[in-house]
This record gives C-alpha cells, sequence and structure tokens, in this order.
C-alpha cells in the first residue's frame, strides 16, 4: 500500500473515531465523567488499555512515521501520543490515574473535548476531501 494511501486511510479512521467518541463526551459529559472515575478505579483496566494502546501506538508509529511539513505528521504525532499514553498506563499507572483525574475534574474536560473533535473534524476532511482521497 501506498504511503499516501496509508495516511488517507489513518487520517479517515482516526477522523471518524475521535468525531464520535469526543461528541459523545459533549453531549453526554456527566456519563462520560462517571465512566472515566469507574476506569480510574481500576488499575487493571488501566494496565489493559495501556497494552492495546501500545499496540495501537506501535502499529500506526511503525507503518506512519511520516515527518513532513503537512496533514500527514498530525496521523504520526496521533500515533506516538497513543504509543507513549500506553506505556505511561503500563509504567506509570499512578501518575496516569492523577493526572486523568486532574483532567476530569477541571475545564480541561471541555477543552480536551473540542480539541479531539476539531482534530477528528478536520482529519475526516483531509481524508475525504479533494486534498487527500486518493481516486
Amino acid at each position: 500500500m501506498c504511503t499516501s494511501c496509508i495516511s488517507v486511510f489513518l487520517a479517515q479512521l482516526i477522523g471518524i473515531y475521535l468525531f464520535i467518541v469526543s461528541l459523545a463526551m459533549l453531549v453526554h459529559q456527566q456519563r462520560y465523567k462517571k465512566v472515566m472515575t469507574d476506569f480510574l478505579a481500576n488499575p487493571a483496566l488501566i494496565s489493559l488499555s495501556g497494552g492495546l494502546g501500545v499496540i495501537i501506538g506501535l502499529l500506526i508509529v511503525l507503518c506512519h512515521n511520516i515527518w513532513i511539513s503537512d496533514w500527514p505528521v498530525l496521523v504520526t504525532l496521533i500515533g506516538w501520543f497513543i504509543l507513549l499514553q500506553g506505556i505511561a498506563r503500563i509504567f506509570f499507572t499512578g501518575r496516569f490515574i492523577k493526572a486523568m483525574k486532574d483532567i476530569m475534574t477541571k475545564s480541561c474536560y471541555l477543552i480536551w473535548c473540542w480539541v479531539w473533535l476539531l482534530l477528528g473534524l478536520y482529519l475526516i476532511w483531509v481524508g475525504f476531501g479533494s486534498n487527500g482521497y486518493m481516486h
């Protein structure tokens, strides 16, 4: 598969995912804050999700480690973010829990939701739009 095809596919996949999840987190804030509180109370789930994050992050980083000054670098940065967050969940579970609790109790929750929503929309635009979609 060509590099630009992988970029477009990952932009579409990650963009749709970010849009759906962040929109749900904005629409159902109380429910998702409760879900996160329950999740953070279970270190086993955090470690499991960390392992999944390492796998997904590695998949993205290994097949899409593209450092150019154009939109595909966002896919690479997201892959590295997922990988590093997965590693943090496995090796620094306590710090991860504290950081996430801080985010959940402050206005950071809404800011992160909007950042991920807008990033998702941008990736959908470049992934399906005339700039990114390969015919």
